[in-house]
């Protein structure tokens, strides 16, 4: 990019171009009507280039990338959301209310509206005529080809109108040059490549008045806003070059190129009665403004009512406080940061009192997982945020005063956004620390931002007072939740102790009959005294499971003899049952290994009775254990379960340890095979499954191989 486009680029606030002032005032009244439609409000977009160029940039900035590319106006507005339009608007409004446009420039914009408008449904009018596919984007199109013309005239103000008393339709190219760095249609197409639009935008607005020869391999869009440029601005003086590019061009001829001007012109003087503009256009003549004073000021008061009204703070406020959770007000607070003042990436940092530090916080989309981690302690001398909140001023680190951002936490700040800088923005509530927004900037955004600063305030307030809310009503729901978690613990001792007594009857019986029975069956009543003995120790957990899990009470297991105990379990009853014949198979080289007993247990009981509940009668089912399986550097046992059955359908694989709903009736959760693999987790193992019809299902858990040297 030349040089000289690159310095007036810089030295324009490109979100602050000037708007035509009844467009601001009809899109705020749209926005405010609840039964307004995408197509109306993409239609008053349309009729203004330097707004179009504004909700365009913001719809393909890296916060909405997401999308894919946007090139029209409707799925801008459909991207952006109708609120986000609403807030450009009433921003724009408030900064051009506000703003020192000369008079005399205010002749040169309404012309500079007449003939993009007029390009805009020329190019929309060829394009459909010609079945380019995307007719919409030619309009856009039309609409952008002259907005480095209001560029120029932001950037020489005095000069630049002077030069487009004599040279508004653009063909003193050379000219315009050779006075300021470069002509419009460079400025404009460089302005529009910034956006990184996979598209031919750019080029159609750098090479608006090539020749034909220039362009007759170009794209299409090039042709027709080449084309429609020349049609709209079409004089006396060169309506045959006109025509004759016309038919060279798409092969259309005078009537037709007649028909085009009268219709479209008729459209335009509509739209510029709508808006107060007065522009007198004769025909095969040059066109003059001659719109009043009065006529401007009426606009320009109207406005300012409407502004009034609404105050900013107020809509601001709405906007933030619909939301409730803090994440989600984060991501909004970033995107009306990016569509309001530009900041294409930003960090938030809330305060936090009991520690007196500031830390990180995740916006939604989640995508900025890294900022919880950091933490800022409260002291100006550690770094430009915390200096920042103390005295509650906006900062930014090209300030002399900032030391240029030598302070660590500060430049990994920077780096994390992918920035030069940062403008660092404070968030108070009254006398209250909230906390601080950290904006990546370059260096040349710091002046174009300093003019905002007053509505950067205004905003930081409104979100500080947002955030604040946000942040009590979830400590009020946290309160709300313990007081949840103590009535449950209350509730749940006197249900342990309402239930510890027939337990410790049933228990004192089961003494008794393994006395009179003097040996019989007293191994089947040590397995029914054992599985009471778990019955009451998760009773006993059962008051902490709000809280944090109960201390893991691993200790020395049998794998073997936890098998050979689980099917004596099953053996005299399911199995018998069901004539489902058992086969263990068991790794006799398997040491005591240092696992929690109760968890594999439980592991083992669920996949046992799944492999039970899909056997037929008369079926089999198959457990064994083997030592010495390596996965990696890690070194397990396996303990496999399969069964005969019918395997399971694909749907159910596709989800296999997901909760569902039990097809099994009543009595089964659909939890079992969740629970499984939550223990196995817990156990640091894994669990995977192999499962067809024609084989049946087996399943197989893998448990860390940790004995009794490794865990000393």
């Amino acid at each position: 990019m030349d040089n000289a486009v690159l310095s007036i680029l810089s030295k324009v606030d490109l979100n602050n171009l000037p708007v035509v002032p009844k467009v601001l005032l009809d899109l705020i009244k749209a926005t405010q009507n609840s039964e307004v439609n995408i197509s109306e409000l993409a239609g008053i977009i349309g009729q203004d280039a330097s707004l179009s160029s504004k909700v365009l940039a913001v719809a393909n900035s890296s916060y909405y990338r997401r999308w894919g590319e946007i090139t029209d106006l409707n799925r801008v507005v459909v991207v952006l959301g109708i609120s986000t339009v609403k807030t450009i608007a009433i921003t724009r409004s408030v900064q051009q209310y506000f703003s020192e446009i000369p008079h005399i420039n205010h002749d040169f914009l309404e012309l500079i509206w007449y003939r993009s408008l007029t390009c805009a449904h020329v190019a929309h009018r060829l394009a459909k005529l010609i079945c380019y596919p995307f007719p919409d984007e030619s309009y856009l199109t039309g609409l952008l080809h002259r907005i480095g013309q209001l560029i120029l005239l932001e950037c020489f103000s005095k000069d630049y109108s002077n030069f487009l008393k004599q040279h508004l339709d653009g063909q003193e190219g050379e000219l315009e040059k050779r006075l300021f760095g470069a002509n419009h249609n460079e400025v404009g197409g460089a302005l529009i490549e910034s956006w990184n639009l996979q598209s031919f935008i750019s080029d159609a607005v750098w090479h608006q008045y090539q020749p034909f020869e220039a362009i007759a391999d170009s794209g299409q869009l090039v042709k027709i806003v080449n084309l429609a440029g020349r049609i709209a601005s079409m004089d006396s003086a060169n309506r045959l070059e006109v025509l004759d590019l016309a038919e060279k061009l798409f092969g259309i001829h005078q009537p037709l190129i007649d028909d085009i001007v009268e219709e479209v012109g008729g459209l335009v003087r509509q739209s510029a009665d709508d808006i107060g503009i007065k522009v007198d256009a004769p025909e095969g003549k040059g066109i003059k403004c001659q719109t009043s004073v009065h006529q401007r000021e009426s606009a320009r008061k109207s406005l300012g009512e409407r502004i009034k009204s609404l105050m900013l703070s107020s809509f601001v406020r709405q906007q933030l406080e619909a939301n409730s959770e803090l994440a989600k007000l984060v991501g909004v607070v970033h995107k009306d940061l990016c569509a309001l003042f530009g900041f294409q990436v930003a960090a938030f940092f809330l305060f936090r009192s009991e520690t007196n530090d500031l830390i990180g916080v995740t916006g939604f989309p989640e995508e900025d997982f890294l900022w919880p981690s950091v933490t800022i302690n409260l002291s100006p001398d550690h770094s430009l945020l915390a200096k920042c909140l103390l005295q509650r001023r906006i900062m930014h680190s090209f300030d002399a005063c900032s030391r240029n951002l030598k302070s660590i936490i500060d430049r990994q700040i920077c780096r994390l956004l992918g920035a030069d800088g940062l403008m660092l923005i404070p968030l108070f509530d009254g006398e209250r620390h909230v906390g601080v927004i950290a904006a990546g900037i370059g260096k040349s955004d710091a002046q174009a931002l300093a003019s905002k600063a007053d509505f950067i305030t205004l905003f930081s307030r409104e979100a500080a007072h947002a955030l604040l809310n946000v942040v009590a009503n979830e400590r009020v729901d946290r309160q709300k939740a313990e007081e949840i978690r103590k009535n449950y613990q209350l509730h749940a001792r006197k249900l342990v102790h309402e239930v510890s007594n027939p337990l410790s009857i049933i228990q004192n019986y089961l003494y008794l009959l393994s006395e009179r029975l003097s040996g019989e069956n007293t191994y089947e009543i040590k397995i029914i005294q054992d599985e009471i003995d778990r019955v009451g120790k998760l009773l006993l957990h059962l008051p902490q499971s709000l809280e944090n899990a109960p201390e893991d009470d691993s200790g020395m297991t049998d794998i073997n003899l936890l098998v050979t105990d689980l099917k004596g379990l099953f053996q005299g009853g399911t199995f018998s049952g069901r004539e489902i014949k058992v086969e263990v198979k068991l790794d006799q080289a398997i040491p005591p290994l240092l696992i929690n007993k109760n968890k594999l247990k439980q592991i083992l009981i669920n996949l046992l009775k799944n492999a039970i509940e899909a056997s037929s009668s008369g079926g089999k089912i198959t457990v064994s254990t083997k030592d010495n399986i390596y996965f990696g550097s890690g070194e397990f046992v396996e303990i496999k379960i399969e069964d005969k059955g019918p395997g399971l359908p694909e749907d159910v694989l596709q989800c296999l340890y997901s909760p569902v709903t039990s097809t099994k009736g009543k009595d089964h959760s659909g939890l079992g095979l969740t629970i499984c693999k939550s223990l196995v987790d817990e156990l640091k193992g894994m669990i995977r499954c192999d499962s067809s019809a024609a084989t049946g299902t087996a399943f197989y858990v893998y448990i860390p191989r940790i004995i009794l040297k490794q865990a000393r």
